[in-house]
């Protein structure tokens, strides 16, 4: 006798996409499929990473730099992350002349506009600047038909997520402003953690998977039209962020813009349904709470990190303090650290105290040398716990959110 029960129905493309994106902890699922990629570490910036590569749908996208030395495994990173992505939202550009970029039409059009070194022979990246800027390229050129000469113009189109890798600290200052900059981790211990990750198997996203963060992608493109709008106590943020650097006045908006791109991803685990015609998306306190966990740290580095110079100086004394019970190092240390000599090492030390990269560490006495220590950064923007104190977002006393790096349950309360 045969059975008559049908076999359970297979999920389709769309089921695996919704159920990525209303899990409660999407950010915990991008972080477990570039760990099954390949990735070791780097969680912080992987996450920032698809967040930026996101917000390419949205009207004011992020932009971003990784840095480190070469063979950092920055292009890896990168990789990791963008493959969860469809082939057709990104555009991968090794080299362009500089009007090349003029003839593009719509064709970069809410892309990632992926650049992979920033050198020489990635040729012009001055047009980049003008598509994240202006968010449109115009050139006017004249041709010959015929017997005549008439004037064409040529429009690009933006907006454009640009992400691009380089070897460098700090760029152009133009550049460095307008993006958020990541550095890969190089220490020993990450090296160590790459070398034990290749002896051990590893089992990669199948094909069905893949597809599956493709189609999440593009429910996320089709409700991008839907306006995100950020809470009216969001306004009262602005009081406890830090104004003391002019450059804030670009970062924080995009900071804000991350925290858009991700309500706009929970949004499918906070409004399952369609939204109608009129409504918009709006941005919670979790979303913040997550904006503010992968950001934090990477936005204070890009204000903070000096020149290549200036962070040698200050990994050198972290290295000096290490040996030492956290001890803080002075100019005899550093020279016989960097093989310099002890003038060329009190220079350094001076130029890293004028970036406000170190600070003295003991008071001035006769016969005290001065010792240095790596200064304390302020926070950027913020922690979740004081803006539920000091900004009262939610009537609600405790509140509870994954933490997007760490995959721990965070609990906030008020007092």
């Amino acid at each position: 006798m045969t059975s008559s029960k049908k076999p359970p129905k297979q999920p389709s493309t769309k089921d695996n996409a919704l159920s990525l994106l209303r899990n409660g902890d999407f950010f915990g699922e991008v972080r477990l499929a570039v760990q099954r990629g390949g990735l070791v570490g780097e969680v912080q910036n992987a996450l920032a990473i698809y967040i930026v590569a996101i917000s390419s749908l949205l009207n004011h996208p992020l932009n971003l730099i990784v840095k480190g030395v070469s063979s950092g495994g920055k292009n890896f990173l990168l990789g990791c992350v963008l493959r969860l992505l469809p082939k057709t939202a990104i555009r991968e550009i090794s080299s362009s002349s500089k009007t090349a970029w003029n003839y593009s039409s719509n064709d970069f059009r809410h892309k990632v506009v992926y650049l992979q070194e920033r050198n020489e022979a990635s040729g012009a990246v001055y047009p980049v600047r003008l598509l994240i800027s202006e968010q449109k390229l115009v050139r006017t050129v004249t041709v010959r038909k015929g017997n005549q000469f008439i004037t064409e113009t040529f429009v690009a189109e933006g907006p454009i997520a640009s992400i691009s890798t380089t070897t460098r600290d700090r760029i152009e200052v133009d550049d460095e402003n307008r993006h958020i900059s990541v550095w890969v981790d190089k220490s020993p211990e990450q090296t160590r953690r790459i070398l034990k990750r290749q002896n051990s198997p590893a089992v990669d996203l199948d094909k069905d998977e893949l597809e599956g963060w493709h189609e999440a992608y593009r429910l996320i493109e089709q409700r991008a039209s839907v306006p995100v709008d950020l809470p009216i106590w969001f306004g009262k943020i602005t009081d406890l962020v830090f104004v003391d650097d002019v450059r804030v006045r670009r970062y924080f908006p995009a900071f804000q813009e991350a925290i858009r791109t991700i309500a706009l991803i929970r949004s499918f685990k906070t409004h399952p349904q369609d939204y109608e015609a009129g409504e918009s998306i709006s941005a919670d306190f979790i979303d913040y709470a997550i904006a503010a966990s992968i950001f934090e740290d990477l936005f204070v580095q890009s204000l903070y990190r000096a020149d290549d110079e200036c962070m040698a100086t200050v990994e050198a004394i972290n290295e000096i303090a290490a040996t030492q019970n956290d001890q803080a190092g002075d100019a005899n240390q550093l020279a016989t650290k960097l093989k310099i000599s002890y003038d060329k090492a009190c220079a350094r030390l001076r130029a890293a105290v004028d970036a406000g990269a170190i600070v003295r560490a003991n008071d001035p006495e006769k016969n005290n040398g001065k010792r240095y220590r790596p200064a304390k950064r302020p926070r950027f923007v913020p922690s979740p716990k004081e803006v539920l104190e000091k900004v009262r977002p939610t009537n609600k006393p405790t509140i509870r959110f994954t933490d997007p790096v760490t995959g721990k349950v965070v609990e906030c309360t008020r007092k």
